[in-house]
Formats: structure tokens, sequence, C-alpha cells
């Protein structure tokens, strides 16, 4: 498990940042917790069988319950953006990397930069993105937490629980990130 071979950065006290990491960071080292988008997207090729609202996570979940055990009320956010009527017709709890962004900017103290802007001065708690895509948190010197699901490195498999990589730590690098949304408290 990759999540043993991480050296992490020390830790900023103030930034908030630090729960949604520690949180997130329990999550993935403990195999009660694997990857699923929930059994109502589940197809032949991809069946999944737990929810994406826990005990098994998918990249953006995982993301949006950081948040909010942090304290950002980001689901409540979601909640009311209109695409959880319009796409999910309010059956979905969580957003996706797609929608983060919007709900972030209705709670305010996030700043969004470009990936190339900020790429070499990542800071310890910055949400990388590729909306549409994929989603994670880094957690310093080069990595990230995140979900990735049976496609990730190490394996995995569909059922409920991680068989093997599904939420770990990774790389931030190499990885078609384009957004950065950081945490300023401005």
């Amino acid at each position: 498990m990759l999540f043993g071979a991480t050296a992490q950065a020390a830790p900023q006290a103030a930034n908030p940042m630090e729960k949604a990491i520690e949180w997130a960071m329990g999550i993935a080292a403990d195999n009660r917790h694997g990857y699923s988008q929930g059994k109502e997207n589940a197809t032949a090729s991809r069946p999944y069988t737990g929810s994406r609202e826990g005990p098994d996570y998918d990249c953006s979940s995982l993301i949006y319950h950081a948040l909010d055990q942090a304290g950002f009320p980001v689901i409540a956010a979601w909640q009311k953006n209109p695409a959880y009527w319009s796409r999910y017709q309010g059956k979905q709890l969580t957003g996706d990397a797609d929608t983060l962004w919007t709900d972030l900017q209705k709670l305010g103290g996030f700043q969004k930069y470009p990936w190339y802007a900020v790429k070499n001065s990542l800071q310890r708690g910055d949400i990388l993105c590729n909306p549409g895509y994929h989603i994670a948190i880094y957690v310093g010197n080069g990595w990230t937490v995140e979900a990735r699901g049976v496609n990730n490195p190490i394996g995995g498999d569909w059922r409920t629980g991680d068989q093997g990589g599904e939420i770990d730590c990774y790389s931030a690098y190499g990885r078609g990130w384009t957004e950065v949304y950081r945490y300023t408290g401005k």
C-alpha cells in the first residue's frame, strides 16, 4: 500500500484543510473503505456494490466529505446547486469534480489557480482537479490522497471495501491536473 510510504510535510495548524487531510488519510488507511460510484451508477463492466457516500467513496465524494468533516459546509452548498436537481434529481448527496468549484465559490475563502501556475509551489491542502475527470487533495512532498478505484497501479475490485489501492496516496505529478483550489481564507 502506497499510504505507508508517504512522507508528509509539517502540518500547518492554522489551515483548516488539515482536518480534511486527516479525515481523508484516515479513510485511506482503513481497508473497510474502498471505491464505488454507487449502485445507481453500476454497469456490467463496473458492478459497484457500495454507496459513494461511505463506506466507499469515489474521487469527488471523498473530497466533499473530507471538506465537510473539516467544517466547510460544501455538501449543503452542493444541495443548493442547480445541478443537484437537474443532474441527479436530488438523489446524489455529494457533487462531482466538475461541480466542486461552483460549490466552493458559494462558501468563499478558496482561490482557483491554473495547474501550470502553481504546480511547482503546491501547498498541503490544495485540491488538485481536472473537472469532469478526477480530483484529489495534496498532502505534501509530491503526494496526494485520493480515491482512484480499480484503475490504480495496485489493483482493486468492485466489491465494498478496499482490495488494494482504491483509496490511497499517489504521486501528484504527471496526472493531467488542470486546476488547483487553495484555501486562502479570503
